[in-house]
């Protein structure tokens, strides 16, 4: 199993591995009970209040062609160990774990780069997990507590790193298309009006499917668009 270190506060776990990862050992998994500047996907801040699981991944793969679809094989992890509980996550592309409508977990991945060539990626997770009050986020969130869900934070931790890494190296040398089928049937929005939303850019149109590669395919009154990333509203 991956190395594990354990902090009571950190400014961001994410920042701790970049600012480290070169005297850090590949798959080094870095958690913090607290984090005073934690941050999420368009550098949004996230709010890491005691109770909540945060931790990111120092990944060193050989192969950097699907890196981006390590995130999606992180979000069908964490709802594959929350339905051990008896809860039924879903996802929301491209790589939000809701339920009921209400996130229950974040996931932000950011590369190192040395002379044009990614060193190492960092994978961070904000998983809500004992919290009682989510009230103070900003947007609909849930914890596992709060769906009745009995599970220390440890715990938890080593299903989600147990079910990411058994098919960590296949997503690796084969891309989305080893998750896709169960990433699928987790993936509630196929069929229906949804809108993209990237920056200032905002694209309305039926969600179609999930191609080969992770991205979303998106019908719209001028034709089918292939989006690489954004927000999905509803």
């Amino acid at each position: 199993m991956s190395n594990i270190l354990y902090f009571e506060t950190l400014d961001s776990t994410q920042t701790y591995l970049k600012e480290h990862f070169s005297q850090l050992d590949d798959k080094t998994v870095v958690v913090a009970d607290q984090q005073t500047a934690g941050r999420g996907r368009f550098d949004r801040k996230w709010v890491s209040q005691l109770g909540g699981l945060y931790f990111s991944i120092l990944l060193k793969p050989n192969k950097t062609d699907f890196l981006a679809n390590l995130t999606q094989l992180m979000a069908l992890s964490i709802c594959q160990a929350a339905e051990k509980y008896g809860i039924e996550p879903t996802l929301k592309w491209p790589n939000d774990v809701q339920v009921n409508g209400k996130k229950l977990c974040g996931i932000l991945s950011e590369a190192v780069a040395k002379n044009g060539h990614i060193t190492c990626l960092v994978l961070g997770v904000g998983i809500n997990v004992a919290q009682k009050d989510l009230s103070h986020v900003g947007q609909p969130a849930i914890s596992l507590c709060e769906l009745g869900v009995k599970t220390s934070k440890q715990d938890f931790l080593q299903e989600v790193l147990a079910l990411f890494f058994q098919r960590y190296r296949a997503v690796l040398e084969e891309g989305f298309s080893i998750i896709r089928p169960a990433y699928k049937e987790r993936f509630p929005y196929a069929g229906k009006q949804i809108t993209i939303k990237n920056g200032a850019h905002v694209l309305c149109g039926v969600a179609h499917d999930l191609s080969p590669r992770g991205t979303l395919l998106l019908q719209t009154d001028s034709g089918k668009q292939e989006i690489l990333i954004g927000d999905l509203l509803v």
